[in-house]
């Protein structure tokens, strides 16, 4: 019989709130048996808002994100971790990761984005010095090797955390708040936008609802369907199954992107939480769920407000659709324990091609 890995100590950069993509990672661990510790970047950048405060925080951020990199540096040296598990990584210093690097520490980048540039002067010099990255877009994995010259890569798809992307029981004053017909949830952008105000145009008496940054209440044609906040954890999955048809937009990628999304997180989230999905159509996407059997697709604006009316005739088939697309999901191993087992398999690799002197 094969001896059973023993529990390994992390430290891990990672967001602490519930339905955040890498606190998923953060309990998958946990659930593993591995101890955790967790120094979240959130603790120490304020998420300001208003103009004047936002000007303070440029000002201050170098100091902020010394303050971040000594955290991270003194829990390295408390805990002696066996792998640094770093989920972006926008505040990290190169030479941070170095010094925990040192004590013989297994540095794994996890990156969700879609340009290594485009999150600010830290990331792009500090991701060559990795034992090893994770992208979740398949051109990254080529976009590294080619602007930083940074070979140990691989593609990771993005997955869903059964403790939140789920089937929930939902009461009256769940349907009253989150029931309606089309539903985005996500960042905003320009295309998101332009293929969201062409379905508002189209159909007017449309019941649409979109949730997320406070950007989208000032979006002509749709900030009447703003929400007028963000849902998350629970409550995201509530917004999910409350929803007729739940839209999978992709980004069309920052400045510094080889390519735009093929999937997102939500590729996976909706399905696990029994919603029925709308997707842009991508090929990697169609690898992942079966068209017209485990989720809907669409190609171009028109075709997306043809979708919309199409399904929304036809609940019964899409509740089918919504059943084998979740049972898709929980079959086919898109959860993040399955994902974990990735990067835990990744650690091993690299710990044993490491000297023997560790």
């Amino acid at each position: 019989m094969a001896e059973k890995p023993q529990p390994l100590r992390i430290l891990a950069v990672s967001a602490l709130w519930q339905g955040a993509n890498d606190y998923a990672y953060v309990r998958a661990f946990q659930r593993l048996g591995h101890s955790v510790s967790v120094v979240s970047s959130d603790r120490f950048v304020p998420d300001w808002q208003g103009r004047s405060l936002r000007a303070v925080r440029r000002l201050l951020m170098p100091k902020i994100v010394a303050e971040f990199n000594s955290a991270l540096l003194a829990q390295a040296q408390a805990t002696k971790p066996d792998l640094l598990f770093v989920f972006k990584g926008a505040y990290v210093k190169p030479e941070t990761i170095a010094a925990i690097k040192s004590g013989g520490v297994v540095a794994i980048n996890f990156f969700p984005d879609t340009g290594f540039a485009d999150h600010g002067p830290y990331l792009p010099k500090a991701i060559g010095l990795y034992d090893w990255v994770f992208t979740t877009k398949t051109a990254g994995v080529a976009d590294l090797a080619a602007r930083y010259g940074c070979r140990n890569a691989g593609f990771v798809a993005h997955s869903f955390d059964p403790e939140v992307h789920a089937p929930l029981q939902l009461s009256s004053d769940d349907l009253e708040r989150y029931a309606c017909d089309v539903s985005f949830i996500g960042n905003i952008s320009k295309k998101k936008c332009q293929t969201l105000q062409h379905v508002a145009r189209r159909l007017p008496d449309l019941k649409l609802f979109i949730w997320g940054a406070a950007k989208w209440g000032q979006v002509p044609d749709l900030a009447h369907w703003f929400q007028g906040r963000a849902v998350w954890g629970h409550e995201y999955s509530k917004a999910i199954q409350a929803s007729s048809i739940n839209l999978g937009l992709l980004f069309e990628g920052g400045p510094s992107a080889p390519a735009g999304d093929q999937i997102t997180s939500r590729t996976f989230h909706i399905p696990a939480c029994g919603g029925f999905m709308l997707h842009e159509r991508t090929e990697e996407a169609l690898g992942f769920f079966k068209e017209g059997q485990e989720s809907a697709f669409y190609g171009d604006a028109d075709e997306l407000v043809a979708q919309i009316s199409h399904y929304l005739d036809h609940p019964a088939l899409r509740a089918r659709i919504a059943r084998a697309g979740y049972n898709r999901a929980l079959s086919s191993g898109y959860s993040v324990d399955v994902r974990v087992q990735q990067v835990l398999d990744t650690y091993r690799e690299l710990l044993g091609a490491m000297p023997l002197s560790r």
